[in-house]
């Protein structure tokens, strides 16, 4: 019996070691996706400001952004999109210059959503899972009518 079990251990544990995972990693931005997710469909951004905008790619276009992060202190909003029909928004607030800043993002596919751990060292309120939203109906005629 307990043969059977260490043999069923090991199998499993076999299981989760041969999940695929892909990761990108820049200076202060790292991004992982299990076998799920489509990389290509995800860009993450941090924007500045209401009217002037000021935007920071941090991952785009299946890459970090070099030299994308922001090197003042001061309130972004987190802007993770998927596709043309999920994405997710956060609020950030670096109190201090984010030049040290180690942000982590893995994204993964389960029960039918995309889910993302998000993890950061200046940032107290990004370290969270988040689970990514879909648009709503209006947002997505908009989106529709501007892509034609």
């Amino acid at each position: 019996m307990t043969n059977k079990f260490t043999l069923l251990f090991i199998l499993i544990s076999m299981t989760q070691f041969a999940q695929t995972k892909t990761e990108f990693k820049g200076k202060n931005v790292k991004v992982s996706f299990n076998e799920n997710i489509d990389s290509e469909k995800v860009s993450i951004k941090l924007v500045e400001g209401t009217w002037n905008m000021t935007l920071f790619p941090l991952f785009e276009n299946n890459s970090i952004v070099e030299n994308g992060f922001p090197s003042e202190a001061g309130i972004y909003n987190l802007i993770i999109n998927y596709s043309d029909n999920l994405y997710y928004n956060e609020i950030a607030l670096y109190r201090m210059k984010p030049e040290f800043e180690e942000i982590s993002f893995d994204f993964y596919h389960d029960s039918g959503k995309i889910f993302c751990r998000i993890k950061s060292d200046y940032a107290q309120e990004l370290n969270k899972e988040i689970v990514m939203n879909k648009f709503d109906e209006e947002t997505q005629k908009i989106i529709n009518s501007v892509k034609q």
